[in-house]
């Protein structure tokens, strides 16, 4: 009988073993990719403008683009999730104390934004710079001038960082940075003239495909946990002022509420009515929706 025991606890020992050895190897494997360099193409990015037009229509961007929806109402950062896999920080783009606009240049805010890299080089774990790639560069420079003038806020925030369990689930391909998301090499896109226009909507709908899917027919929402984001083609059944109410107010055609938890209707409701009215157009080409599923 002692003999079968410690059989037993010799195998069980090397379970335990061969566990610890897999996990470890996770950690280690999960910790060199949210932590490696990003290697980007090298390209020349073109001075930030500094005239009002530039400007404020860099900060119109910024508005739409729902900045503040993690960065805070003054772009000051906040702390987005604080759990056993990770620490998820959106920094304090600001020039003031604890902020990053101290310190990026064009380049770095060029590659934050359109290729999910922090200043370091590595790559950035909740931009959603794969939403901001298809910015061309007139736009993407009009950001970059009005994040630069935008009034320092003093607030120190802790560094984003993986915990040893986020490691793991990185090593096991269950958690990873924005970059590998992102066609790097991909030309940049010329944005169509503004204006109510079916090609101008499908270059501003590329904002929406980080969470409802490249074809805007409904995908798994990016952050973990968040309900399935559905396909747009349900807005075919939308007259264009209802449309435009939902964003602009919150309130689907039935009456029920978007959650601006994951949908940022708040930010999106800022577009000008011909870009309310160009994504409406688009969206109108879409194929249909599932039978049952809605916005």
């Amino acid at each position: 009988m002692n003999t079968v025991f410690k059989w037993i606890g010799i195998g069980l020992g090397g379970v335990v073993l061969l566990l610890a050895v897999f996990l470890t190897a996770l950690y280690v494997r999960g910790g060199s990719l949210m932590t490696e360099p990003v290697s980007l193409p090298s390209e020349a990015v073109a001075a930030a403008p500094a005239d009002s037009a530039a400007l404020a229509w860099g900060q119109h961007l910024v508005q739409t683009h729902a900045c503040s929806h993690c960065h805070g109402a003054q772009l000051e950062g906040a702390i987005l999730a604080d759990a056993p896999p990770f620490l998820l920080v959106a920094p304090n783009l600001t020039s003031g104390q604890g902020g990053i606009g101290a310190t990026y240049t064009d380049a770095d805010w060029e590659r934050a934004i359109r290729h999910g890299v922090a200043q370091s080089g590595r790559g950035l774990a909740v931009m959603p710079s794969d939403a901001f790639a298809y910015l061309d560069d007139r736009e993407l420079t009009a950001m970059v001038a009005y994040l630069k003038t935008i009034p320092a806020v003093d607030h120190v925030l802790p560094p984003t960082s993986i915990r040893p369990l986020g490691r793991i689930l990185a090593g096991a391909g269950q958690l990873s940075t924005i970059d590998g998301l992102i066609d790097h090499e991909r030309a940049h896109l010329t944005a169509p003239p503004p204006g109510p226009t079916v090609a101008f909507g499908a270059y501003r709908a590329h904002l929406c495909k980080a969470c409802h899917g490249q074809d805007l027919l409904g995908a798994p929402h990016p952050e973990p946990g968040a309900p399935y984001s559905p396909s747009l083609a349900s807005v075919k059944g939308w007259t264009e002022a209802e449309f435009v109410t939902a964003m602009r107010t919150g309130t689907r055609p039935g009456g029920t509420a978007l959650d601006d938890t994951y949908m940022p209707w708040t930010s999106l409701g800022q577009m000008t009515d011909e870009e309310l009215q160009a994504l409406y157009l688009y969206l109108q080409t879409l194929p249909d929706a599932r039978p049952g599923e809605s916005v």
